[in-house]
């Protein structure tokens, strides 16, 4: 099964890692940056508006159609999007506005959609209208779940692992959701509560991707005592690299399911977990890993420093 990874691979992971650290660095420094001047582009859900679920029989009809249609309602940032390819032709439309001019944008829209059409040859299937209050409300939510679920995870590697192990577990989990942050802010994709889920989904993923590993280490450690901890963690990573890419294709197939057949909705959701899935096997093998030893390295170094003030 899966023959293409062999077992007792001997890949020499921690050779690369000035060139996967140095590669993460960049990523990591160019998403906040991006994140500060670009920014990212915010759904209904935070920023207010109106979402609008509305299905056609007319199989002609299509989302350039739909936009000539509503172009003439007063709106700041109108959108159309394909929403699925069932039976009937669905358009999600989101608009963007205030609490005083939200309902009537939703009586224009409708209004313009009684013009155009038929009764019978479109269906408004559902109406969100989020106040641009309570999109604040929840985008701090969602901030402050991101900020607890990390803090969790930190206290519990803090306590698992020793500071050696512990540093490295962290850095990966900072580094993946800001590197998805990142891959949002360049695309435009909307930033959703579906998004922060992904987020969280991806934290949990990528720290047991990473314990997995760890554990191994210390196994090895303990097994080969007084072997060099760069061929000791070099053995490990290879040791578990069927686990870790499998796991991951496996968990792939159902995301790029989601992507293919989840429509709009589940869009941002499933583009955020596949990227989060690389991201996160990546972060367990060339960021977490290495960083054990340039802790080991710097307690060494530590530990003789003080042996040679000591002897002073």
């Amino acid at each position: 099964m899966f023959m293409m990874i062999k077992p007792n691979t001997n890949f020499d992971f921690m050779g690369k890692r000035f060139i996967f650290l140095g590669i993460s660095a960049f990523i990591l420094l160019a998403s906040v940056v991006l994140f500060f001047t670009h920014g990212l582009n915010y759904g209904v859900d935070f920023t207010g508006g109106i979402e609008m679920n509305v299905a056609f029989t007319d199989t002609s009809v299509d989302s350039q159609h739909v936009r000539e249609i509503l172009k003439q309602v007063k709106a700041d940032d109108l959108q159309v999007q394909k929403f699925s390819d069932s039976k009937y032709n669905e358009y999600l439309i989101r608009v963007k506005g205030n609490d005083e001019s939200l309902g009537q944008l939703t009586k224009e829209i409708e209004a313009k959609l009684e013009q155009k059409f038929e009764k019978g040859k479109y269906e408004i299937r559902k109406v969100d209208i989020v106040g641009p209050k309570v999109g604040k409300e929840l985008k701090m939510s969602g901030i402050y779940a991101l900020i607890y679920a990390m803090l969790g995870i930190f206290i519990y590697v803090a306590i698992r692992f020793d500071y050696k192990f512990s540093t490295g577990a962290i850095v990966a989990l900072i580094h993946d959701p800001l590197v998805i942050v990142g891959v949002f802010s360049i695309t435009g994709y909307q930033f959703t509560l579906s998004t922060i889920a992904a987020l969280l989904t991806i934290i949990g993923y990528s720290v047991n991707d990473t314990i997995v590993v760890y554990d191994r280490i210390r196994e090895n450690m303990e097994k080969q005592k007084g072997t060099n901890l760069y061929d000791v963690i070099n053995k490990s990573v290879n040791e578990t690299l069927s686990r870790t890419i499998l796991t991951s294709l496996v968990t792939m197939l159902v995301v790029i399911m989601l992507l293919i057949f989840g429509g709009s909705t589940l869009w941002d959701f499933s583009l955020a977990l596949a990227i989060g899935i690389v991201v996160g096997t990546y972060s367990s093998i060339f960021i977490a890993s290495p960083i054990v030893l340039y802790m080991e390295t710097f307690a060494e170094k530590r530990a003789l420093a003080k042996a040679s003030k000591a002897t002073k």
